[in-house]
Formats: structure tokens, sequence, C-alpha cells
């Protein structure tokens, strides 16, 4: 039986799911600390102050191997939400969790289904994840269990950002990919946050131990998606149409060149490239296990555009 969490430290904590994992640990009580480098000034998004929360302890760490082991001296737990393109970082820091007693690592994947095999060689930057698991696996036997969450795409957060994944709302333009039927996986970033806080539950400790994980907000598709944004803004989009294939071998080619191929790539393998992001019917999801609720397509888009003060009454 796994021992109870109480103590859990945060990496990464200032970017994009560091307040919604700050705000679910905090509702259940935990008691929370995030590390950030010696050199930081993080602050976290504007869902929060311009600082951490008061209850969270700020521990500051040059990343050496004596600084770690002290920042997660009588630590439960270690949450990684360090950005996708710096995950190779995370072998140092299991080996200084594990040699300070922590229980449980949350290593940072929250994207695509890493545990196909062959998704490094379609989206290398899944390799330091695949990599970062393994090493995982190969330390169950010294104290410390794991779990990586995979959510899909950050829904609500890609439409923060116009033009990413095809959708711009406030040009009322989308690009469909493939005909726009593909159903993929989407989570906003609150659910991601409910769901690390979940996993960390004494009722989910050992259920959810040395295991992946696979949950979502919604299983929808780009053209559900169009449908109800012309429906809460009363206007038609500009529709653009690609596919999958050109775009992932556009950003192939502009990866080899140096330009901005991981954006093209990521995108391709959301919409389908691999069949890596529609784990609902090829893993199934832990969403009812884990107490997540489903939540309402429409509901969160007239949240998403609201923001841009265009929706339709």
């Amino acid at each position: 039986m796994s021992s109870p969490i109480k103590n859990v430290i945060i990496i990464g904590a200032s970017g994009s799911i560091g307040p919604s994992t700050i705000s679910s640990l905090l509702s259940s009580n935990f008691t929370v600390s995030v590390l950030t480098r010696l050199t930081s000034n993080s602050t976290l998004p504007s869902t929060f102050p311009s600082t951490f929360p008061s209850t969270v302890t700020v521990i500051r760490s040059d990343y050496s191997t004596p600084s770690l082991l002290s920042a997660f001296k009588n630590q439960d737990a270690v949450i990684s939400a360090i950005a996708t393109f710096s995950t190779s970082e995370q072998i140092s820091i299991i080996d200084a969790a594990v040699q300070a007693g922590v229980k449980r690592f949350i290593p940072s994947e929250y994207g695509i289904d890493t545990q196909v095999p062959e998704v490094a060689e379609l989206l290398p930057p899944a390799k330091p994840k695949q990599d970062t698991v393994a090493h995982l696996r190969a330390k169950e036997g010294e104290g410390m269990s794991w779990t990586a969450i995979c959510v899909g795409t950050f829904f609500d957060w890609t439409f923060a950002r116009p033009g990413l994944q095809g959708w711009n709302v406030p040009a009322r333009k989308a690009t469909i990919f493939d005909g726009g039927e593909y159903e993929y996986e989407a989570t906003n970033l609150d659910q991601i946050g409910r769901a690390i806080n979940s996993v960390l539950l004494p009722e989910h400790l050992e259920e959810t131990k040395n295991q992946y994980v696979y949950v979502n907000s919604f299983t929808t598709t780009q053209n559900a998606v169009l449908k109800v944004l012309e429906k809460i803004t009363g206007e038609k989009f500009e529709v653009e149409h690609k596919t999958v294939e050109e775009t992932y071998r556009m950003g192939l080619e502009q990866l080899r060149s140096g330009g901005l191929g991981p954006v093209s790539v990521i995108t391709a393998v959301l919409y389908g490239k691999g069949g890596v992001n529609n784990f609902s019917k090829s893993r199934g999801l832990w969403n009812e296990r884990l107490g997540l609720l489903r939540e309402d397509l429409e509901e969160c888009l007239r949240g998403v555009v609201g923001e841009f003060g265009e929706v339709k009454e």
C-alpha cells in the first residue's frame, strides 16, 4: 500500500500548467512548494497575482545534486512541469528525488501518448520523455514510484494564442486538416491540474502507481469546434484546408533548416499523424476512476472566446 502524500514540490510552476496545478493541490490541503532557479524571477501567469500564493513556499536551486537534495528533503512528491524542449533535464532530478526519499514522481508528459514506441521517431521532442519514463522504471526498486499523465492538446491554452494549431478566433480564420473529422483528445489547463491533484490523493495512489494515466476534457473534432465557434460568434470563419501529411513534411523540412518546424510537426501529430492523440479509443480514459468530470465543448469555447469579448449573446 502506498504511503499518503502530504508535501509536494513543483518544478516549472511558472509555466502553463502551474496555476491550475497549484490551485488544485491547495484545494486538497497539500503543502505546496515550488522550485525555481537561483537566477529566476518566476511569477505565475495572470490567473494568479504577480507572485506565487503566500501559502506556497518558493525554494531556489542551482539544480546541482546537493541543491536538489536540500530542496527535496521531506518532500513526498515531485511534480515536473518542465517545458517540452527541456525534459532531458529530468534525469538528474529523478536521481536526486530517489536519493532524498521522494515517494512519487510525476514527469513532464501532459501531451500525446508517448507510450507508443514509434512516437520518438515521429516527434523528436518525445524522445526525452520516453527516456525519462525508462529511467523512472529503472528506479522503481529504489522506493520511488511514478505516474505519467497524458492529456492530448492544451485546449483553452491554444485559443489564447491566435494562429496556433489552426485557430485564429480574432481574425475569424481556421485551418482544417484532413477534412476536420479526426477525433482528438483535448484538455483544459484546469482539468490538467485536477488530474495531477487526483493522482496524489490517498484513494488513487496505488492504482496510479507506475502507470501511464490518460485523461481529457473531451474528445472532439475540428469540425465540431468550428461549428461551435461560428455559433457563439455569429460569424462564418474563413477556412483553409490542409493535409496532415503536407504539414508534417513541411515541419520536418523547417526543422532541418532551423526554422519553426516543431510547431508544424506537433500540429500534424495532434490532428492525426501517427494516431497518438486518440487514446480514449486506443487506451481508455481514467476520468471516471479519478473523479474527473467530462467538460462541455460549447461552455469551454464560450469562456475562451469571451476573453476576446466576442461572444454573441
